[in-house]
């Protein structure tokens, strides 16, 4: 499993375009009771090129309906190139993650590409 990334497709916390200042938050996906199985992985979307630095900030609730407050933050460094596909920024999500998770990221509109923030699997 060296250099292999398990991805969960379907299950977006946030993607779009970088060239806006921000991408809001998508729908809550449940993560909670995972004890620390799971990861929050960036991937580029198209060529991307980084003017400005990307921050990524991923909230978790409770509920769906309530809510979410900051879990952690990943951050992409100004004047980086990524190729579709590459893994832009990744974080482990801690045991006592709440029951959902999204997020959000603010951008800067001299960035090019998209991106695409989802969980991951960490493999055991």
């Amino acid at each position: 499993m060296l250099n292999n990334i398990l991805k969960v497709y379907g299950e977006d916390l946030a993607s779009g375009a970088l060239n806006q200042a921000s991408i809001a938050a998508g729908t809550g996906i449940a993560a909670g009771s995972t004890q620390g199985a799971l990861c929050v992985n960036a991937f580029a979307v198209g060529d991307v090129a980084t003017t400005a630095a990307v921050t990524i900030t991923v909230k978790h609730s409770d509920s769906e309906s309530e809510s979410f407050t900051d879990l952690l933050t990943m951050s992409v460094a100004a004047d980086q190139s990524f190729a579709d596909g590459d893994l832009m920024a990744t974080a482990t999500l801690p045991a006592d993650v709440k029951s959902y998770v999204t997020a959000a990221v603010a951008s800067a509109t001299g960035n090019s590409g998209s991106i695409r923030v989802t969980l991951g699997y960490l493999p055991r």
